[in-house]
């Protein structure tokens, strides 16, 4: 098998077997030592595979029937990205929120990066306000589907996020998702409207609540009323792989504009992590999976105590 196929398999076990089924010993054969968490919801981890099998759990021990399928993989070169949703009913504590019984959803995006058959380091957006607020544990402040009262998954569309058409060219797609990316993020909607198939084009964003091109650009239009100066910023991470590509990255940016979640205008500097997903069909985007730290926004802006 190719490097490739090879990191896919090892992202398949590790969440087949430590996430699904409670084997932590795995954390020990394919956790790096020295494994770098960077964002995971806000939630606190620990270095290494003690890191990680206390982060895991911190969830089944909270959802005993939680599961966590695997949506989609794509992979290059050392990293592979997932699109991922977890399930289960919260029969215990979680971050001190006691046992509620309630069904949740949670969808996210995962990147590992492995080396020599370990995962030296993983990023991880997730929809922990979303969830949050479906156990009832947050005031509904969020623009999400869990807020609007829909549902969070990641919501019908084109595949199952697999890659395909492994014939388009990977460079171009990649170029192309990050012009994306940094358009709707610009509020340049021309721009953005130039690289997609507006005709064909679906969104997968429970974290924003964005289904099709227009919500997604009342989105992002909001976002900048609130935050003029908003910036996307790629940190390097770009994966590209048949007709799919995964970029990850940082907005920032100083909320002097119009209320959001809730607080008026604070002059606050914000950061939160970001990740795309995206389709690419003759040329233009057709299918974006979006997932970010709108937790961590949201507790930046004051509208939320900061901790779990």
């Amino acid at each position: 098998m190719s490097q490739e196929e090879d990191n896919k398999a090892l992202f398949y076990r590790w969440f087949n077997e430590a996430w699904n089924s409670g084997e932590y010993t795995v954390a020990h054969q394919i956790i790096a030592p020295n494994m770098q968490v960077h964002g995971a919801g806000g939630q606190p981890i620990e270095m290494g595979p003690d890191g990680l099998i206390g982060l895991i759990s911190t969830w089944r021990s909270a959802f005993p029937d939680g599961h966590m399928s695997v949506d989609g993989v794509l992979a290059e070169g050392d990293l592979v990205a997932a699109l991922l949703t977890w399930r289960g009913t919260q029969q215990g504590e979680f971050y001190g929120v006691p046992p509620t019984g309630k069904g949740v959803v949670c969808t996210s995006v995962g990147i590992d990066r492995i080396t020599g058959g370990k995962i030296v380091a993983g990023w991880g957006e997730l929809d922990m306000l979303g969830m949050m607020e479906q156990m009832g544990a947050m005031p509904t402040v969020g623009l999400g589907d869990t807020a609007r009262g829909k549902s969070a998954e990641w919501g019908p569309g084109d595949g199952d996020g697999m890659p395909r058409d492994t014939g388009t060219n990977r460079g171009e797609n990649k170029r192309l998702m990050l012009r994306f990316v940094q358009a709707i993020n610009a509020g340049d909607r021309d721009a953005a409207l130039e690289i997609i198939d507006p005709n064909n084009y679906v969104e997968h964003n429970p974290v924003w609540g964005a289904h099709d091109f227009q919500s997604s650009v009342q989105v992002y239009q909001a976002l900048r009323e609130a935050i003029p100066d908003l910036t996307f910023e790629g940190d390097g991470i770009l994966i590209g792989e048949g007709d799919m590509v995964a970029v990850h990255g940082i907005c920032r940016g100083t909320h002097t504009g119009s209320d959001l979640f809730g607080v008026p205008a604070s002059g606050k500097q914000v950061a939160w992590t970001h990740s795309d997903v995206g389709r690419v069909s003759g040329g233009k985007i057709v299918e974006r999976w979006v997932s970010a730290d709108t937790l961590s926004l949201a507790q930046q802006l004051g509208a939320l105590p900061s901790g779990g």
